[in-house]
């Protein structure tokens, strides 16, 4: 699977989205001898890495699988002459891999935000398991393995194909480092899919944004029509500094391979 190296991460390139979920079905039914990470940065993503979630950036650029999931990281990649050919967006990934799990009653663990999610997922695929966590802080060492205990307890009791972790950025980057931190199980370390909402837009708790706004990369726009309060500072104000990472990057690839 073809690479290009942007930001310091290696992004997915040259792959559609269904040949990117066959993969990982694939991948999944396999006994894995090492943990695999899926990650899915937008421009969000990076500007974290970069200011205040250096293990966070850690565990991106470990993962095997780095989608990019922002319109702007395909833009820029144009930009500095190493063009990644399309969006991969995570919760394009889930709807194309989930039926392939489902249809084949794979054994998969989700790690859910709420009930409502993890009932609707299980009534779509009622071989999945869900665990929904209780509430817990992402810098709570003591309540973080707790939750990293309960999914390895599922782990060993059902071997699933893949986990999917479907919390906030700060959350599933935690459980991911603390779980391929892990021994791998003897029967194989599953997949780590880190989707965020993904399964959340699958089954309609969370709508995405018109197709032609989704084509034109503002969907960051409805989602902060969606929830101005909460998502103004984080598009207004802290993605910004994505405009300097991209100029970095710009000015190291000038120094390193000239004009």
């Amino acid at each position: 699977m073809q690479r290009v190296r942007l930001f310091g991460l290696d992004f997915v390139s040259e792959v559609t989205i269904d040949e990117l979920a066959a993969e990982l079905f694939t991948a999944g039914k396999g006994q894995q001898s090492a943990w695999k990470t899926l990650v899915t940065p937008n421009v969000d993503h990076l500007v974290h890495y970069r200011r205040s979630s250096p293990t966070q950036r850690q565990v991106a650029e470990n993962a095997q699988f780095v989608l990019p999931d922002g319109a702007p990281i395909v833009w820029a990649s144009r930009l500095l002459r190493k063009p990644l050919s399309r969006r991969l967006a995570g919760s394009e990934l889930f709807n194309a891999w989930w039926p392939l799990v489902r249809d084949e009653a794979r054994p998969v663990l989700v790690i859910a935000a709420n009930d409502q999610l993890a009932a609707l997922l299980q009534q779509e695929h009622p071989g999945a398991r869900c665990l929904v966590p209780p509430m817990f802080s992402a810098d709570d060492a003591e309540s973080v393995g707790g939750v990293v205990n309960a999914i390895l307890n599922e782990v060993q009791r059902h071997s699933p194909d893949a986990i999917v972790i479907g919390l906030s950025m700060a959350k599933t980057h935690v459980l991911a480092r603390m779980l391929s931190a892990s021994p791998v199980p003897a029967h194989g370390a599953p997949l780590l899919l880190l989707l965020g909402a993904s399964a959340e837009f699958h089954v309609g708790l969370q709508r995405r944004a018109p197709l032609w706004m989704q084509r034109y990369g503002m969907e960051w726009f409805h989602r902060l029509l969606s929830d101005p309060r909460r998502l103004a500072k984080r598009y207004l104000v802290d993605d910004v500094a994505f405009i300097p990472i991209v100029w970095r990057e710009w000015r190291s690839r000038e120094r390193r391979d000239g004009p």
